[in-house]
């Protein structure tokens, strides 16, 4: 497994002692505190458990496990697929 070494300078707090800490490019954090880094743009290397997709089960084109067609709700009743906005409502000054 390669070693996760970060490459942007992050700020954060300790959970334990409420320290402020101040991560540098280049360092590999203890594992408590590089999981307190979520932002994966912060490492080099991704976590181990996003770099690998797992198995995606693959079956007959057309065919579904209870035997029919499911409703996927997005037909005609939804409109199109267009949203509408909520309507505004006018503010009234205060006096």
């Amino acid at each position: 497994m390669p070693v996760r070494r970060l490459i942007a300078t992050v700020y954060l707090q300790d959970p334990t002692t409420h320290e402020d800490l101040i991560l540098r490019p280049g360092e590999s954090p203890a594992p408590a505190i590089a999981a307190l880094v979520t932002n994966p743009a912060a490492w080099n290397v991704p976590p181990q458990d996003h770099a690998k997709p797992g198995p995606v089960a693959v079956g007959e084109p057309g065919t579904t496990a209870g035997g029919s067609e499911p409703d996927s709700g997005q037909g005609e009743a939804s409109g199109g697929g267009t949203k509408k906005s909520s309507p505004r409502r006018a503010r009234t000054s205060s006096a």
